[in-house]
This record gives structure tokens, sequence and C-alpha cells, in this order.
């Protein structure tokens, strides 16, 4: 159920400005986060109401997550959906029969570019991956074929469906935008207070009301700048409805060296490598989720010509060369994303800093073993050989009452700055699993020279413990690399420093 999508830090990079200044005081808004739903990550963000009101509707969006993750995920071998997959005929669930009919009508409107028949065809990919050989061609395009011709039976009055052997349902392109839709259904029942909600899983989400300044602001990830704290590639203002984004991710499978993604074309079972992402906003995260996975395998012009021909439809797309295409509507509708912040020059002491170059901070929080998991803080920030704080990095957590529990680097910065969107669309990442690239400029947005610096990574979780990492590395002409060893609330953390990825 997470084929698609973000991180929702409270700062994606502290150099980041607001994007525009609301006509009306900006509503109090409570940003809460979980690791670990649905195989990535939940950020919910209420408007309006109290912090009692925002715990509520997480409770309920939590809920109905694990309600309906029995009945529709395709990587539990006990959900309602792998029994399905092993019958002939079924009557099913009425949250079961919604999806298979919604993939099969998205497959009819699409041109069979989104199918949920794929099953067998994915199977022989993962099985690629864990032999470390590329699925049989041949074998590939009978499995992509056998469910192309299939005849699927669809009685609504008793939700019966009828499963040849050549479908296989996999439904992860749009199961998660149903989750998404039902769970923020959920939350708004159980906290009628409020004035805005957000539910984001992974980076598909969810929008209702007012946002924190307004309308919600978006940014569509670009794929070429995949890091947490990254600027997005574009930015969008909705009053409602949903987002997804399906593209290249750190959930590909990796077979003999190479990636490949889990795109795959409904001709021949080969993952699309035309387009390297898609991102759509559409009236419900369901149809969002079809749109961005139907447009990930489909050439930009047909593709483009769908979400024209869809009401309420918008979407960005992302070439293999990273040239971005626009449907007419979010050329329209999108707002202005914050301009590049203006290179400074370089520290005259020191060597320049290597042009090309940047820093990579890949880190892990784990999932702890014990009840219940509460949301942790995160800080990553840079100082030099004087231990003077040069950026800001990433900051994320559930609210800025608590954020000083990381004490270290709240003694450096103190209050961060405002975040630059609500949040980002993106594909999904694996749960707790994080990255944060460092251009090599201050907080100032200067270049710094070359010299002796040290990554820092503070963690406090709530009601649980504080851990805290330091990585001292000489950044000059050479790529260099280093590594933290694991503590309490942080797995091994690794930076990597050389030509920009």
């Amino acid at each position: 159920m997470d084929r698609n999508g973000s991180l929702f830090p409270l700062l994606a990079g502290a150099l980041a400005a607001a994007t525009a200044t609301a006509a009306h005081a900006a509503a109090p808004a409570h940003q809460l986060h979980r690791d670990h739903v649905l195989g990535t990550s939940l950020d919910l963000t209420a408007v309006g109401g109290d912090r009692d009101a925002a715990q509520a509707a997480l409770a309920a969006a939590m809920a109905e997550i694990d309600r309906l993750e029995p009945l529709l995920s395709g990587h539990r071998t006990d959900s309602e959906l792998s029994r399905l997959n092993a019958a002939k005929s079924a009557v099913v669930s009425p949250e079961l029969y919604a999806v298979i009919e919604a993939a099969e009508d998205w497959r009819r409107r699409s041109g069979g570019a989104f199918d949920g028949r794929l099953g067998a065809a994915e199977a022989l990919w993962r099985q690629a991956a864990d032999q470390g050989v590329l699925p049989d061609r041949a074998v590939l395009t009978r499995a992509v074929w056998g469910a192309r011709d299939a005849g699927i039976g669809l009685d609504p009055r008793t939700r019966r469906v009828e499963r040849p052997d050549g479908a296989v349902f996999a439904l992860d392109g749009l199961a998660k935008g149903y989750v998404i839709d039902a769970a923020l259904a959920a939350a708004r029942r159980a906290a009628p207070s409020l004035q805005g909600l957000m539910i984001d899983i992974g980076g598909d989400m969810a929008v209702w009301g007012e946002g924190p300044a307004g309308a919600w602001t978006v940014g569509a990830a670009d794929p070429r700048r995949p890091q947490d704290n990254a600027a997005p590639g574009s930015v969008i203002k909705i009053s409602g409805g949903g987002a997804a984004t399906s593209g290249a991710g750190p959930r590909d499978l990796e077979i003999d060296g190479k990636r490949y993604g889990m795109r795959l074309s409904p001709r021949d079972g080969a993952p699309n490598g035309a387009t390297a992402s898609a991102t759509v906003v559409a009236p419900c995260a369901m149809d969002a989720d079809a749109m961005a996975t139907a447009l990930s395998v489909m050439d930009c012009d047909a593709g483009l010509a769908l979400i024209e021909a869809t009401p309420g439809a918008e979407a960005t797309i992302f070439d293999a060369r990273g040239r971005r295409r626009s449907s007419s509507g979010w050329i329209l509708a999108q707002a202005t994303t914050p301009p590049p912040v203006r290179p400074g020059a370089a520290v005259p002491t020191t060597a320049a800093w290597p042009a090309g170059f940047a820093l990579t901070v890949d880190f892990e929080l784990p999932r702890p073993n014990r009840t219940p998991i509460y949301s942790p803080y995160v800080s990553i920030w840079v100082t030099d050989a004087t231990n003077r704080p040069i950026r800001q990095l990433l900051l994320q957590g559930d609210d800025y009452n608590y954020i000083d529990q990381n004490y270290l680097w709240w003694r450096r910065y103190g209050r961060g700055a405002p975040q630059m969107v609500d949040a980002m669309s993106r594909p999904t990442r694996p749960a707790g699993r994080y990255s944060a690239l460092w251009d090599g400029r201050d907080q100032a947005g200067k270049l710094v020279g070359q010299g002796r610096y040290t990554i820092h990574i503070e963690v406090t979780r709530e009601h649980g413990l504080h851990s805290y990492q330091a990585m001292p590395m000489e950044l000059g002409r050479n790529p260099a690399e280093a590594t933290a060893p694991a503590v309490e609330e942080l797995a091994v953390s690794r930076a990597r420093y050389g030509r920009r990825p």
C-alpha cells in the first residue's frame, strides 16, 4: 500500500522563507508525526482547535488505517486481498470491492496505463531482486498478457469478485490513496472543532479546510534532489483534495548493481524509464494516486491529455532528463517557488568549496522496542573547526513546544525559520530512513571554504532517550566519507562528500 509518495519536517531547510504572507492571521496549527505507518511515515497537521483535538484526529486516523490495512495490503500474506488472490471467486468486504472497482475503472480511463492486475509481474521482479538475476523477458511478457486478457467479474449487488488465473491483483497504485481519504474522513469525524486537516503518508496526502496560512501549500519533489531537506521542484496551493507522486525512489529494486523501479509497463512488464516522477493533485487522494501511477508509465503528451480530461486534476511531470512539463491548471494555479539563495563570496582565507560538490547525510530512526511509541525530534547541523555553527540542515518533530529537548542543538540555534511548504509530495521512502543534503553554503547563503567540519545529529523521543552523533570530516578537493556508530535512537549514520548526486 505504499508504492508512491514525505517526511513532513517542521523545518524543510533552515534557509527556507515563507512563500507568501497570508491575508489573515495564521490559524494555530498542530503537527504530529508517526513513523512505521504502512511501511513509511505519517504526518498530520491540524489547523484550529487545540492539541487535544489534534491528538483525537490522529488517534482516529491511526485506528482507520489499522482497520483497513488487513483488508487492502498487498504485502501481508494474511490480508483479505492476499486471500482473494489465492481464490478464483470470493465475496469481499465493501472496502476491498470499492478499491478493485476503482482500479478497473482507472484501467479503462487510462487506456491500461494504470493496471491493478500486474501482481504476477511484480512478483517476478521481486523474485529477481532476491536472486540477483533479471526476470526472463518471455515469462514476464506472458504474465502481463495473461493479466491483460483476463475477464474480471464484479457483482456490485453481492460484492462477489471473479478472478481468473491470469489476473493477480496488485492495488498499491491506489489503495494507499483510498486509505488516506478514509483516514482523513475519520479524523474529521473525531475532531469536528478543527478548521483544517492534512494527512500525509509517505508523500501522498489528503487535505481539507484551511491550511496554516490559508490554502495548503504543496511542493512537488524534484527527482534530481531526493533529500528530505531539498527545496521543491514546483509548488502549488490547493484548498482541498489529494496529492500523490510516483517516481524513482529509495524503494526501487536493485539487481546486479542497477536500480529498477516498480512502475511497470502494461505492455511488457518492464520498468518505465521515460518519466522520473509525476505529481498529481485531484479531488481525492485515491484518484491522485491512480493518475500519478498511470502518468509514470505514459508518454508525457498522453499523460497530460488524461489530466486535462479529468475534472479537478492537475499534474507536473519530470522526464528522465529532469525537464518539467505541467498541465494548464498547474501552470495557472501554482504558487511562486521561493527563489534560490543567492551565492555569496567564498571564505577568503581558505580554498573555495569545490564546484559541484555536496555532502549527503543518511540516517535512520529504528523502531523502538517499547510501547507506546512517541514521536522523535531530530536536529541536524554543521559546525566548523572552531565549533561555530555554520548551517542548520534539518529540523523534524511534532511540535515546537518540545523541540528544545534536543538541548545541544537548542543552545546553538534556538528557534528555526518558518517552513517553506505545508507538505512535500514525493516517492515513498522506507520507514524511519531520511536523507539531508548540504550544498556548502552557510546560513546566510554564502559558500564556505574547504576545511574541517563536523556534522551533528541529535534525536530526542518524548518520554524516551536522548541520542547524539558527531561525524568530523575533512572537506577538500577529494571525496570523503564518514560514519557514526549506532546509539539508542539512531542507527548507523553516514555522510558522503563528493560530486553532487
